[in-house]
């Protein structure tokens, strides 16, 4: 069953930016629809990659790889493990030792069991925050400019928006962490900022 276009708030902000009309659901006939199925999944896995996002963020004790023919050893990282299906990005390693993410593969110099923090695919739109919702929406629209819009300086003015939206959804999100450091040491000045002080 194809989802509704208009179930999708994303969606819906991305064709009113583009001023168009949104089709009505992905699996209709248009070249409308045809564009956003393909470039939403885009649209969301670059926004979910750019930043370790609080409400997209999990906890997994990864599985050891059973060897087999689609698994190569690495001498230098012996240990591999299978990641979770909804992985994005790595965050971080309740661990310390020296790791490589391959495929859907995480391989390291250290013996299991292995928990990590990741970011994770989320489809349910209710589940994300407002302004990251936008900052997808205006994303999904730079990516389906070129094909609607004929106007360079609008899809600049476009891409221009994105940046600024991904940049107040980061803004937001940072407040769902305590300012302390988590390894109970010292906050270190931001080097940039200090050297204007």
């Amino acid at each position: 069953m194809t989802q509704p276009i208009a179930a999708s708030t994303i969606v819906q902000q991305a064709f009113r930016v583009l001023e168009l009309a949104a089709p009505s659901s992905f699996g209709d006939e248009s070249p409308q629809a045809a564009a956003a199925s393909e470039q939403y999944p885009e649209a969301l896995r670059m926004c979910l990659e750019q930043a370790d996002w609080s409400f997209a963020s999990e906890l997994a004790e990864l599985p050891a790889a059973v060897p087999g023919t689609d698994i190569v050893a690495d001498p230098d990282l012996p240990n591999t493990f299978v990641l979770p299906a909804t992985f994005v990005a790595l965050r971080q390693m309740y661990v310390d030792g020296a790791w490589r993410v391959d495929r859907r593969f995480l391989r390291t110099d250290i013996a299991g069991p292995l928990k990590i923090r990741f970011t994770a695919m989320i489809t349910d739109e209710t589940q994300m925050p407002a302004w990251f919702r936008l900052a997808v929406s205006l994303r999904l629209a730079t990516l389906l400019s070129p094909q609607w819009l004929g106007d360079v300086a609008k899809r600049d003015r476009i891409a221009q928006d994105a940046e600024i939206s991904m940049r107040q959804a980061l803004r937001h999100d940072a407040r769902y962490a305590s300012p302390k450091r988590w390894d109970g040491l010292d906050r270190q000045e931001d080097w940039a900022l200090g050297a204007r002080l």
